[in-house]
């Protein structure tokens, strides 16, 4: 395709203006194809954002993207305030539904006007999913629960989650008249706004670790060598096991009865980050120290934009019992600083 935008469908995600534009147009779709639409647009728009140095453009894309995200937000507040959407259960089934259509509409998607990768194209195990379950705002102990369940996790998600769900309890204050429920809410609300100004007072945004992309982190693997801890080669397998969607981590615990991955890659990270903070993190050739590629190994980097540049992606494929590689790893940075 070679584009930002699918012009000749007319929807985008350049700027403000064209992802409200695609909302318009796929009003005459119906519910589930617009909800791939926009979900696909979305993926196309974080690839771009991950090759794209112009802060302009990073600007207009991640406007369209919350568009996009307000828009899904809503959508899924909107099938829970049928119910007030508030207790546990609810929304645990609510979650197995989605996964339930997202499995059962692969066909649909792989024939709409939304680019997918050939991966994505192709009929695959259902993965865990990307929300945590058990988040809810129904009183005061129900919110302090959801923020208890949102502890270590990425700063980013807890405050997406977090304001996702004021916005569904204010739109089932407008369809509820019992004042009981009606206080109860209120009180589970005044819990979410107060963690939001502690939020930005604290400014918990600078301790987010954006995630590399899986093959970087198999390359990092393979130059690690033997100093590749127990802990981190499981983390890769449960990276691997989600496909490199590392929203799912969310929702796969690193052992029975204990904290799941995003967790377990923060905590290893902020010791990281603490130890290796006056270390050099490439050498002469562009190649990441011992000290960097710890950081590597859990998908992270402070400098990811030097390392998406200089290091090479390896990609690995089932064909039947036996695993390949691509030849990635040959085109090694010192072997292209030569060319």
């Amino acid at each position: 395709m070679g584009k930002d935008d699918k012009e000749d469908s007319g929807f985008g995600f350049k700027d403000k203006a064209k992802a409200e534009e695609t909302l318009r147009l796929l009003e005459q779709h119906d519910m589930n194809y617009r909800r791939l639409t926009v979900r696909g647009l979305l993926g196309r728009a974080k690839r771009v954002l991950s090759m794209t140095k112009a802060e302009d453009k990073i600007k207009n894309i991640k406007e369209a993207m919350e568009v996009f995200e307000n828009w899904l937000e809503k959508l899924s507040a909107n099938k829970e305030s049928k119910d007030n959407g508030n207790s546990k259960k609810t929304e645990k089934k609510q979650e197995k539904k989605e996964e339930k259509k997202k499995e059962n509409s692969s066909d649909q998607e792989s024939s709409s006007d939304v680019e997918m990768d050939e991966e994505e194209k192709q009929p695959q195990k259902a993965l865990p999913a990307d929300t945590v379950p058990g988040l809810g705002f129904k009183d005061k102990d129900t919110a302090h629960s959801t923020l208890k369940e949102l502890e270590g996790r990425d700063p980013d998600y807890q405050k997406l989650a977090i304001k996702g769900l004021i916005g569904r309890a204010k739109r089932v204050l407008t369809c509820t008249r019992d004042e009981t429920k009606l206080s109860n809410i209120k009180e589970a609300m005044s819990i979410f706004e107060q963690f939001l100004d502690d939020f930005d007072t604290q400014h918990m945004s600078r301790q987010n670790n954006p995630y590399l992309s899986l093959g970087l982190v198999r390359t990092a693997q393979k130059l690690a060598g033997d100093d590749v801890t127990e802990q981190q080669n499981s983390f890769i397998a449960a990276y691997t096991s989600v496909r490199g969607e590392y929203k799912r981590l969310r929702t796969v615990a690193s052992g029975e009865g204990e904290k799941t991955w995003d967790i377990v890659r923060n905590v290893a990270l902020k010791d990281l980050k603490e130890q290796y903070a006056e270390a050099k993190l490439f050498n002469e050739k562009d190649e990441p120290t011992k000290e960097h590629l710890q950081m590597l190994l859990w998908a992270y980097s402070p400098e990811a934009a030097r390392v998406k540049k200089y290091l090479p992606e390896t990609k690995e494929e089932n064909d039947g019992s036996r695993k390949r590689r691509s030849s990635a790893m040959d085109d090694s940075p010192t072997k292209r600083s030569k060319e």
